[in-house]
């Protein structure tokens, strides 16, 4: 879990990284960034529609929470939405976490 400096929770920052932010677009997810000078915020949003199951879906926001958690350092600072697209649902953790990494250095979003 983010401390809680590193979570974007307010519905008008979400809002705002929504419609504003860049967005960079993946088979398995979606990342909107928008720059800010203060730390790097994040949120991952994992739709009904990807899946009924909450397990499913609390287990695909857990394993990409750990993988930008463990990068924290190494991103830009800015607020980020992750947003889960159904592919993510067929991919192993493990294949998930190195489908971000790969994504996020694409974007020019981890240095």
């Amino acid at each position: 879990m983010f401390a809680k400096k590193n979570r974007l929770s307010k519905t008008r920052d979400i809002q705002k990284a929504f419609t504003r932010g860049r967005g960079f677009f993946y088979p398995h997810f979606g990342v909107k960034f928008l720059a800010t000078v203060s730390s790097s915020r994040f949120t991952v949003v994992v739709p009904n529609k990807i899946s009924k199951s909450a397990v499913r879906r609390n287990r695909l926001k857990r394993v990409i929470r750990e993988v930008l958690r463990l990068n924290l350092a190494s991103l830009k600072s800015g607020d980020y939405m992750v947003l889960v697209r159904p592919a993510a649902l067929k991919a192993t953790p493990a294949e998930l976490r190195q489908k971000i990494l790969q994504g996020l250095k694409a974007a020019k979003l981890l240095v």
